[in-house]
């Protein structure tokens, strides 16, 4: 790899880690493969969302590049960064652009503005979902956007399946997330509490279903539930766990990173992954790293997850995901498979998926006919 070309490589990616109102999963990963391409020799830079209090950086090599808004409103914000990164796109030079699909609509045309070989990476690719949530079309923006890129970088063969139906000349390789190893050196302690980290967002992530599934085994189940994160919707989920009689139950902790997450993590029994869709989530790996299993739905996107790592009750069915959260607490069946969730997670690394994005990346250039490496 001493010989390679450097290249120009450009993530558009609405989220960023430092980002208050978000800073999710995918701008983790945006930044786990973007520093590790710049040690590669590349140059890296990503086009943000700008945020309340945000700079235009350079961080571990990346440079962070923001438009839009910058209200404390994360929905004004989408809608500016999606109508203004047209623009943005015309006047990028660069060699790739990677475009992480974004809320609600995924796909956001960015092949139409450029010539420069644009790969989608379908982070977001539920466009079907939020159009039910906010009763617009937003799965047609989707359904016709996605026709005009011919590569993609899926976390798993549910979204190259979904995308093959809408463009059949798409070219696609799967590139599971990654996880650091930080993860898999946190030391377990006397669980305390089952634990939910996420945005905090009812429809996507199902709290609701977790909640009123909880509420039913909540005097027998001997273990608190602690929520970890913020979103839009947390007024909502207080209200709901104050219907709930859930308050000497459930204790909310904000936002959790760094420090607070890990201690969190090490007290934790198991986690509770209840998403009504959610694609590989690089929250999932990191739990499973921490040798904690999961608690979700069976659904298309959990196929990764074998019955060693997690326990899957019935898509959406309440008394069936109550009863494996009972389940779950017992010593001898958990113990076991947080040994094995730590195994599992071990074939996942943040070196190996820069890896493959490299690849791909020549895979495309050449194919463009452009000289790669």
């Amino acid at each position: 790899m001493n010989k390679q070309r450097k290249l120009n490589i450009v993530f558009l990616d609405f989220d960023d880690i430092r980002n208050p109102l978000l800073g999710a999963g995918q701008a983790n990963a945006t930044f786990q493969v973007g520093k590790r391409l710049v040690k590669r020799g590349h140059r890296v830079i990503v086009y943000s969302s700008k945020y309340p209090g945000y700079k235009d950086r350079k961080e571990s090599g990346i440079e962070y590049r923001h438009i839009g808004a910058g209200s404390n409103n994360i929905k004004l914000n989408n809608v500016a960064y999606i109508l203004l990164l047209p623009f943005i796109v015309t006047a990028i030079k660069a060699d790739i652009i990677v475009e992480c699909f974004t809320a609600p609509i995924s796909t956001l045309f960015t092949p139409v503005f450029t010539n420069i070989p644009v790969i989608g990476l379908p982070s977001m690719f539920n466009a079907k979902e939020f159009s039910q949530k906010y009763n617009l079309p937003f799965h047609w923006v989707e359904w016709l956007g996605i026709k005009y890129y011919k590569y993609l970088l899926p976390y798993s063969e549910t979204d190259s399946s979904k995308a093959r139906r809408m463009n059949s000349k798409i070219i696609y390789k799967i590139v599971h997330q990654g996880v650091s190893k930080e993860y898999l050196k946190i030391k377990q302690k006397k669980p305390k509490h089952i634990l939910f980290v996420g945005r905090l967002d009812i429809d996507q992530k199902g709290i609701d279903l977790l909640l009123k599934s909880y509420s039913k085994v909540r005097k027998s189940i001997k273990y608190p539930l602690v929520i970890a994160g913020h979103g839009p919707d947390e007024e909502r989920i207080k209200k709901l766990i104050n219907e709930l009689k859930l308050e000497n139950f459930v204790k909310f902790v904000g936002p959790a990173y760094g420090r607070k997450k890990i201690d969190l993590m090490s007290e934790a029994l198991y986690v509770v992954f209840p998403s009504r869709h959610d694609e590989m989530c690089l929250w999932t790996l990191e739990a499973l790293a921490a040798g904690l299993p999961l608690v979700c739905f069976d659904l298309p996107e959990s196929k990764w997850l074998n019955g060693k790592v997690s326990i899957k009750a019935n898509p959406f069915s309440l008394n069936d995901y109550a009863k494996l959260l009972i389940k779950a607490t017992n010593m001898r069946l958990i113990s076991k498979m947080r040994k094995e969730s730590r195994r599992f997670a071990r074939q996942f690394s943040w070196e190996k998926v820069t890896q493959e994005f490299e690849s791909f990346f020549s895979f495309v250039l050449t194919r463009e006919g452009i000289k790669s490496f």
